[in-house]
């Protein structure tokens, strides 16, 4: 360690104190968005935080074997939002993901989700030991997979081709708010006996408005896991598990929460779950009204000022109104260069920006005010922008296909084996054994098993190098 380094700094808290004294007008997750609209009983239960922060007192009860309070706002979640059972998650939904897929899948078992998947299913996937299928998604370019999400043919073809398949999980809604038919596709799983998996991270307010695409309760999944933080509230790394049928091991599914969780469960996290079930029961409904309307309202103007938006129904596909993807093929300046002049010049902080888009969420947290500076900030960020033909902008880099590679090991298989780390000229023949992901919005390239081909690599120097390292893990030796 540097002997000269600064032992009075505090590097971290002092970033945030920045951060938070330069008041940014915020469009990202979590959802509380400072705090605002949270319940009023977290209010005053978090004005004194350390006196919050507890252990497994006998009066308190304990996560892993409630009897107590947590098992009463256990219940609660579950009846409010049309579960068997619900479990309170302090790992977030890559938590929720692991216990999940870990207690549906032992090594071998196959399992269908989307190539797009989260990369906590992935981690999953190696941690069970299944072996995945993947879900075409309509879409010839990176672009067009990035943004969709699966249809009833993909499925139904899925489902198939993997007649041993086990499970099929879902991502509902995408990252950038496209819903699958859930009800449709619950009735492909039942006929094949095959489980119904939500990862449903961004979708927690869809069971509270009929005007939004149908959640996974409502559609009867067979177990779901929500990041309540992302839109209900609660605070960063909370989510909830729900069981949706008696298709699950029960004792199997409490036993991988214990594995993939914390021994130390915080009660400021817990606590906040609860609050944010209190919250959405006592005013769910009129809440996603207000923020449907806003959104609606934002939609139409940010239309006017430009910027082409996403359809709210594309075939099948239903669009989550509260995202907004702003796609900028209409000006010359890149989605990366708006982020970065509404950030410095008007204080405004989005969720994601890309070549070709800036995503923005709307939550329970914003109030009408904070929509209209949003658009307001939008209008004049436009007058400095650069009109052009959408055929005049330059095809995006990276926005070519990537071929799927041939997967010669499991995913655990791949990493489970001896190593070492070549240059990406020196890969092709070889085997991966690591993840590597287009970013934004994290489709894989490659996953751990797969064969490394020239395909692959003559279309990654078409696109966007810069998705790949200069050197790759792979598995050591031929195969």
């Amino acid at each position: 360690m540097d002997a000269f380094m600064n032992q009075e700094r505090a590097p971290l808290v002092e970033g945030l104190l920045n951060h938070i004294n330069r008041g940014y007008a915020t469009f990202h997750v979590p959802g509380h968005q400072g705090g605002r609209n949270i319940d009023q009983l977290l209010r005053e239960l978090l004005k004194e935080p350390f006196k919050v922060d507890l252990t497994e007192l006998p009066q308190l009860d304990n996560l892993y074997e409630p009897q107590g309070i947590i098992q009463e706002s256990q219940e609660l979640a579950a009846e409010l939002f049309g579960a068997r059972e619900t479990f309170f998650m302090v790992n977030g939904t890559t938590g929720g993901l692991l216990t999940m897929i870990n207690t549906v899948c032992l090594p071998g078992d196959k399992i269908i989700i989307p190539r797009q998947s989260h990369q906590g299913v992935f981690g999953a996937i190696i941690t069970s030991g299944a072996v995945p299928a993947y879900i075409s998604t309509p879409g010839k370019t990176i672009q067009e997979q990035k943004i969709k999400n699966v249809s009833l043919k993909g499925v139904e073809e899925a489902l198939a081709n993997n007649p041993d398949a086990k499970a099929l999980l879902l991502n509902n809604p995408t990252y950038f708010g496209f819903c699958s038919d859930l009800a449709g596709i619950r009735e492909l799983t039942a006929q094949k006996g095959v489980i119904l998996l939500v990862d449903e991270a961004h979708g927690g307010h869809l069971f509270f408005h009929e005007n939004l695409p149908l959640g996974a309760s409502q559609a009867g999944a067979d177990m779901w896991v929500q990041s309540t933080h992302k839109t209900l509230g609660s605070l960063t790394q909370s989510s909830m598990l729900h069981l949706g049928s008696d298709k699950i091991d029960r004792v199997r599914l409490v036993n991988m929460a214990r594995i993939f969780q914390t021994t130390s469960p915080s009660y400021i996290l817990l606590s906040s779950l609860d609050a944010a079930r209190r919250k959405m029961a006592r005013e769910g409904r009129s809440l996603i009204e207000k923020l449907y309307t806003m959104a609606k309202k934002a939609r139409e103007d940010v239309t006017r000022l430009g910027f082409t938006l996403l359809p709210l129904e594309k075939g099948e596909l239903r669009l989550d109104i509260t995202k907004l993807a702003l796609f900028t093929d209409s000006f010359r300046e890149s989605g990366r260069d708006i982020a970065y002049l509404l950030q410095r010049k008007y204080r405004v902080q989005v969720e994601l920006s890309a070549e070709d888009h800036v995503l923005i969420y709307l939550t329970l947290g914003h109030r009408e005010k904070d929509v209209e500076y949003l658009v307001e900030s939008l209008g004049k960020a436009r007058e400095e922008l650069t009109p052009q033909k959408p055929l005049e902008k330059k095809e995006e880099k990276g926005d070519s296909f990537f071929p799927l590679p041939p997967a010669l090991l499991s995913p655990r298989e791949a990493v489970n084996r001896p190593v070492e780390r070549v240059s990406l000229l020196e890969a092709e023949g070889r085997v991966s054994a690591e993840t590597v992901s287009l970013f934004p919005p994290g489709i894989p390239l490659l996953v751990p098993g797969e064969l490394i081909t020239g395909e692959l690599l003559d279309s990654l120097s078409k696109g966007e190098r810069r998705a790949f390292p200069s050197q790759i893990k792979v598995v050591k030796g031929n195969i």
